[in-house]
C-alpha cells in the first residue's frame, strides 16, 4: 500500500470528565485527582454516545481522571486501554495543586512574569505550551500511523486537545483564550499521511445539562 492509498485514521479526542480539582479550581497538570460524581455521569454519557461507533482501540493518558473516563468508553467495545504518558496534560511544575490565588500569595518572583506570558513561558519545573504541543502532535501522529483506516478514541486533557486543533488550523497562540474544551467533550480529527483535519470541535451534545466551565480560563489559559 502506497502513502497515497493509505486510508485516513479517525481520532476521537475526549477530554477527561470533571475531576475534584476541576471543581475546586486547582491547577492539575501532571498531578492526579479522581473524577467527581458529576464526572462519572459525564463519562457514562460519553460512553453511551460512542458505544455504536466503530472503534479499534482506546488510548488514554496515564492520569486517573483520564483512565476513569476512558474505561466506560472502552467497555462496550471489549477493548483494553492503551496507556500513554505522552498524552498527559501540560506540566505546570510548582504551580500544580494550587489555586491561582494561592500561587499569587506564595509568589517568589516567577509568578507574575509567567502569568504575563503563560503560554510561552513555563512555571519552575514545568513545561511550555509549545513543548506540550510538540509532544501531543508526535503522540497523535504515532497513534494514527498504528491504525490506518480505523477509528480510535483518545482520552486526554484540555491542553493537548486545544494544542492539536491550534496546530492543525495554524491558529496563533494569541487566540488561545478564545476557545474552551469542556469536560467529556468530543473533538474529531481525521489523520492522513499528508494531512490532518479537524472534523468537529468541543461537541457536548451528549451531555445534559450543557456543561459550564469549572475552570477560571481567564487565569490559567487552558483547562487541565
Amino acid at each position: 500500500m502506497t502513502m497515497d492509498t493509505v486510508q485516513p485514521t479517525t481520532l476521537i479526542l475526549v477530554r477527561h470528565a470533571e475531576s475534584l480539582w476541576n471543581s475546586e479550581g486547582r491547577v492539575q497538570g501532571q498531578l492526579d485527582a479522581a473524577i467527581t460524581a458529576r464526572g462519572r455521569d459525564q463519562a457514562e454519557r460519553t460512553a453511551r454516545r460512542l458505544a455504536a461507533a466503530e472503534m479499534s482501540a482506546v488510548y488514554s493518558s496515564d492520569m486517573s481522571r483520564a483512565t476513569q473516563t476512558a474505561q466506560p468508553i472502552a467497555a462496550p467495545h471489549s477493548l483494553e486501554l492503551q496507556i500513554r504518558a505522552d498524552l498527559r496534560e501540560r506540566s505546570f511544575g510548582i504551580l500544580e495543586g494550587k489555586t491561582m490565588d494561592e500561587a499569587a500569595r506564595d509568589d517568589t518572583g516567577w509568578f507574575q512574569a509567567w502569568r504575563a506570558d503563560r503560554l510561552r513561558l513555563a512555571p519552575p519545573d514545568g513545561e511550555t505550551q509549545p513543548e506540550m504541543a510538540g509532544r501531543t502532535m508526535a503522540a497523535l501522529r504515532d497513534i494514527a500511523a498504528r491504525h490506518p483506516g480505523e477509528s480510535v478514541a483518545v482520552v486526554t486533557h484540555g491542553g493537548p486537545i486545544k494544542s492539536a486543533v491550534f496546530t492543525i488550523l495554524d491558529v496563533p497562540l494569541s487566540s488561545w483564550m478564545r476557545t474552551w474544551i469542556a469536560n467529556c467533550s468530543i473533538t474529531i480529527l481525521r489523520a492522513a499521511p499528508r494531512l490532518l483535519q479537524v472534523v468537529s470541535f468541543n461537541d457536548t451534545s451528549h451531555l445534559d445539562p450543557e456543561p459550564t466551565p469549572t475552570w477560571r480560563t481567564s487565569d490559567i489559559g487552558e483547562p487541565s
